[in-house]
């Protein structure tokens, strides 16, 4: 198989269910705080935003790490003191997320069309692991922030993926869900790049270009093309 058709993808939010997972594991939390479950928005913001600073804030640490803090955060900024539990039952629901609907066949397809396919994604090797499986196929390569030392949009990451991978940028596709985490880092690599709208967000032109698709099924029927 040619080492130049390689297909890259983020993997929360993009292949696997990460949104719906995130407000699963928020869900379960403010019932054990015996608190409403009716407006999770402020507590997840919080949750996001922490996150993107531990992240980007050296020195790097690892995403299992990010999450628990990133937590804490979010708790305490809704009036409640993070519980071992807490942590435990949201460290497990994002450690098996499902695939979305249309990705199995999507990656089949790639795949019986030549194409190698690899995820580069901002966590640790085990949280990923529970679910790959429902990807219903073996990626090629799993590439993670714990690997490289670095999370997205640090382009180390993804220079590290390709070495890696043994491809340059240009030899490579990448499909994301995240315009600042990942198609800022294919303009500043010269990456073709597809953007998955899942969630109906507004276009943000500063990280053209790239094409924009509702999901992976119809990213797959393009580079297919």
């Amino acid at each position: 198989m040619e080492s130049t058709r390689t297909v890259t993808f983020d993997f929360y939010g993009t292949l696997v269910q990460w949104h719906e997972g995130v407000e699963a594991c928020f869900r379960d939390i403010v019932r054990r705080h015996g608190q409403p479950a009716k407006n999770l928005g402020p507590l997840i913001h919080a949750f996001h935003g922490e996150g993107r600073r531990l992240r980007d804030t050296p020195p790097w640490r690892p995403y299992r790490d990010v999450l628990r803090e990133s937590l804490r955060f979010a708790l305490k900024d809704g009036g409640m003191a993070m519980a071992n539990a807490d942590v435990d039952g949201l460290i497990t629901g994002l450690s098996r997320l499902p695939a979305h609907g249309d990705v199995p066949a999507a990656l089949a397809a790639l795949r019986a069309g030549g194409w190698r396919l690899a995820a580069i994604s901002n966590t640790d090797d085990d949280l990923i692991a529970g679910s790959l499986p429902s990807l219903g196929l073996d990626l090629d390569a799993v590439i993670t922030a714990q690997q490289a030392r670095a999370y997205k949009p640090d382009l180390r990451l993804f220079r590290y993926a390709h070495d890696v991978l043994g491809v340059t940028p240009q030899q490579t596709v990448h499909v994301a869900a995240s315009q600042p985490l990942d198609m800022a880092v294919c303009k500043a690599l010269g990456i073709r790049a597809y953007w998955v709208n899942r969630r109906a967000e507004t276009m943000d032109p500063q990280w053209l270009p790239f094409t924009e698709v509702r999901d992976v099924a119809e990213a797959a029927v393009s580079i297919l093309r």
